[in-house]
């Protein structure tokens, strides 16, 4: 698990926020922010990126997007990201088949190219 628990708390002290200040804004228990903090867990990818927002962080600086090479992977506009969503509220079996069905998409897209 990539540790952010340290730049978390440094942020918050830069910002002179409480963990208990961030955890009302981000309508969570305080206990969630310190479990953070404290590397014990980790937030999922939409908490991430409001707590990156909150604290004026770059969410692919946090996560070393850019410093192993994967900058393939950031999402690059509201259409990609309203994509995933949907996407990651399918259940199994129909991500195949909505996968499958993109892929032929854009198969037929490339050939009107």
């Amino acid at each position: 698990m990539l540790k952010i628990g340290g730049i978390l708390q440094a942020r918050m002290v830069q910002k002179n926020m409480k963990q208990k200040e961030l955890a009302n804004l981000l309508n969570v228990d305080q206990r969630t922010i310190s479990s953070y903090c404290k590397n014990i867990s980790f937030p999922n990818l939409e908490t991430l990126s409001a707590i990156c927002e909150i604290l004026e962080l770059d969410l692919n600086e946090l996560l070393q997007i850019h410093a192993k090479g994967n900058e393939e992977l950031l999402i690059h506009d509201d259409i990609e990201l309203s994509l995933l969503q949907h996407f990651r509220k399918l259940p199994n079996g129909k991500k195949r088949v909505f996968a499958k069905s993109m892929a032929q998409l854009i198969t037929l897209l490339h050939e009107e190219e």
